[in-house]
């Protein structure tokens, strides 16, 4: 309750509403995981289903989609630390979705990325991440049916699969750098 000053030197008392908090979307992890299911069914059976444009053997759009893929990652390393910030406590549900959908345009991207090299390094990365992320999706869509110790199992995978993918992607920028200048 606060009081508010009525014309007349009048006080009146006046219920404050708290902030509804505002929950994550339910369907949104189902939908990353479907989505990482559909590609990795595309990059096992059908890879050159993934190539949408003959322009992304282009060395611009790799240039594009590798650096977009960079950003994405650091955004996503980023969310722990993010999601601690007091100021932004109230924003919760918006940081777990941006986090959901980074981590799908990420694999989305490298999904276009490496149209051309189903078999080596990259399918590595791509698939570690779709691991990855399917793990992370699995554990927002039924985190509290798994209990806390698969939550930990899926937790664990999800963020040691992404430091692995993340170490993996900066070793290709070096290796790009190092072997095209």
């Amino acid at each position: 309750m606060s009081a508010v000053l009525l014309p007349g030197g009048a006080v009146a008392a006046r219920r404050v509403t708290a902030r509804r908090v505002r929950r994550p979307i339910a369907w949104l992890p189902l939908f990353v995981l479907l989505v990482v299911v559909l590609l990795e069914a595309a990059a096992l059976f059908r890879p050159q289903a993934l190539q949408l444009h003959p322009l992304q053997a282009s060395v611009g759009f790799k240039q594009v989609s590798g650096y977009s893929m960079l950003a994405l990652m650091a955004f996503a390393m980023s969310f722990g630390w993010l999601r601690r910030r007091p100021s932004l406590a109230a924003h919760q549900a918006r940081l777990k979705e941006a986090h959901l959908v980074s981590g799908l345009l990420i694999l989305a991207l490298l999904a276009l990325h490496l149209v051309h090299v189903p078999l080596g390094y990259l399918s590595f990365v791509f698939h570690g991440m779709a691991v990855a992320i399917a793990a992370g999706a699995v554990r927002a869509a039924m985190g509290p049916r798994l209990g806390p110790k698969g939550c930990i199992v899926l937790l664990a995978v999800h963020i040691g699969l992404s430091c692995v993918v993340i170490a993996a992607g900066l070793v290709h920028v070096y290796l790009v750098y190092a072997y095209t200048s």
